[in-house]
């Protein structure tokens, strides 16, 4: 598989990739298993005909053959296992910078609200002092008004007298 093929898949795909790598090695092993049986009976018949030189060729043959097949598939499972590794790491990587990157954002709108709503909670505190202001206005005229006329009505002479 391509490298950017491996970078763009989910860590569960790289995983099912690694069971089936896994599970095509144990086929290998038992294959193996099976072709050193196959081995082992030809030896017999090789010794029971006689000729050990030939015997031996076959088995060399066999040998290195199962030894090559053998070191082929590891060093694939081998390059396998570093791809996904590092598709893994650069992954994970991607995650952490977008985790940084969201709470960065968070930080920055919640900076925002928080200076809105300071200024916010300013300007009604400024409109509440000023409408405290224009009552209190009101009540002092008023007020002043009333001890005017209070005291205007308890200089007049009284006509009862």
């Amino acid at each position: 598989m391509a490298d950017r093929e491996l970078r763009r898949m989910h860590r569960a795909e790289l995983i099912e990739i690694i069971y089936a790598l896994k599970q095509s090695e144990d086929q290998l092993k038992a294959q193996n298993a099976a072709l050193t049986a196959q081995l082992q009976d030809r030896q017999l018949r090789l010794e029971k005909a006689g000729s050990i030189a030939q015997a031996a060729l076959e088995l060399n043959n066999v040998f290195a053959a199962a030894q090559a097949a053998a070191d082929d598939y590891l060093h694939s499972v081998q390059a396998n296992l570093a791809d996904t590794d590092a598709a893994a790491a650069n992954t994970l990587s991607q995650a952490r910078s977008e985790a940084k990157r969201i709470l960065e954002q968070a930080q920055a709108d919640a900076d925002s609200l928080k200076a809105q709503t300071r200024q916010e909670c300013s300007a009604m505190v400024e409109q509440a002092e000023q409408e405290v202001q224009q009552r209190w206005q009101t009540f002092d005229r008023k007020a002043n008004a009333l001890l005017d006329q209070y005291r205007s009505a308890d200089s007049q002479p009284s006509e009862e007298t």
